[in-house]
């Protein structure tokens, strides 16, 4: 059977659960598919596992590299992949049994070059509203990058529902920016939306997405809020600077500094004093580095967002009670619940 998908593992220290990631592999009811398997130079037992598998089934690929990180696995798995479409699993998540077929269907009938689609907490019980809302896309096509595509909330992040097309990805130079050491996914997803000419989401839920797992990069770094912000407003970063050099950045000016004052500012504003100062200089940093203050004041945005956005490109040191309002009047705008953002500042400990 001609090789259709390209599915990419890559795989780190992950033995207490990669048999039951490979176990969903073996499970699909369509086997037109092979699973490159990128061992990331792991030290546990991952390796054994999978030279016991590829023993015994013809659609494992095993890759050894040292270790460079989750996006550099990503990568060599990508470069060696002879499906004509790629998606990926990553080591610690499932597929469903009927995935691999519906992804390769998808694309075949849509003509797409970029796809996502859905799935659900591994699990179950540890789903959110957010999550679920995430993972629950509408069946929509875009010839092409907009607004809505970019910023739906169906659309990102999480780049282990997102496939592409080989040939797409080759032509485009889709991969993933090896620098970014946190928030990888949204960067590739946004590089992926923005060269696509065409993208198509649909609500098939195809993976089981593992919700927390002690030692992952992402639990790390969700664990120390100031971290993790200033980790944001570098994934800010590198999207701008991409579409910068797509020529398209200014198209979008409006939403990118919604985007961040949701993704930074909403957040940094719950911070201590000194913390919330470094975040929201960091951002003004980034903002300048595109934007003069006049094609802001023009975009469009609401007032609390100015307002956010002035204080970080001038490097205004908040008080207490300056700071403690902006929040309320940007939380009140972007999720529209004034008594939630109040209780979210009561229970914030830097804010005394």
């Amino acid at each position: 059977m001609k090789t259709r998908l390209s599915v990419v593992v890559p795989v780190y220290n992950v033995e207490a659960y990669l048999d039951d990631c490979l176990a969903s592999l073996d499970a699909q009811d369509w086997h037109g598919f092979e699973a490159i398997c990128v061992n990331d130079g792991s030290t546990d037992g991952s390796r054994e596992i999978l030279e016991s598998w590829a023993e015994r089934e013809s659609w494992i690929r095993i890759i050894d590299k040292e270790n460079g990180g989750l996006s550099s696995a990503r990568n060599a798995g990508m470069r060696e992949a002879r499906g004509d479409y790629v998606c990926f699993l990553d080591s610690d998540d499932r597929l469903l049994p009927q995935a691999c077929r519906r992804i390769v269907e998808i694309f075949d009938a849509s003509e797409s070059e970029v796809i996502t689609y859905g799935g659900f907490a591994l699990p179950r019980e540890e789903t959110t509203p957010w999550l679920e809302q995430c993972l629950s896309p509408v069946s929509i096509s875009y010839g092409g990058p907009c607004e809505e595509l970019l910023f739906s909330p169906y659309a990102r992040p999480f780049a282990w529902r997102t496939a592409l097309s080989t040939e797409f990805m080759r032509r485009e130079n889709v991969y993933f920016d090896e620098r970014v050491g946190y928030g990888e996914d949204q960067v590739y997803q946004f590089a992926a939306y923005a060269r696509s000419k065409r993208t198509t989401l649909v609500p098939d839920r195809l993976y089981e997405y593992r919700v927390k797992r002690s030692g992952s990069l992402m639990s790390d770094v969700r664990a120390d809020e100031f971290k993790m912000l200033l980790s944001h407003v570098r994934i800010m970063s590198y999207v701008w600077d991409d579409y910068a050099r797509l020529g398209i950045l200014d198209e979008y000016t409006h939403p990118m500094l919604s985007w961040a004052c949701a993704f930074v500012a909403n957040d940094a504003l719950m911070l201590g004093g000194d913390e919330c100062s470094e975040v929201l200089s960091e951002l003004g940093r980034v903002v300048a580095a595109h934007w003069g203050m006049q094609p802001i004041s023009s975009a469009g945005l609401e007032k609390c967002e100015l307002r956010v956005i002035h204080a970080a490109l001038t490097g205004t040191r908040l008080s207490f009670a300056v700071q403690k309002w902006l929040f309320i009047e940007l939380h009140r705008y972007l999720y529209g619940h004034l008594s939630t953002a109040r209780s979210l500042l009561g229970l914030n400990h830097g804010l005394q």
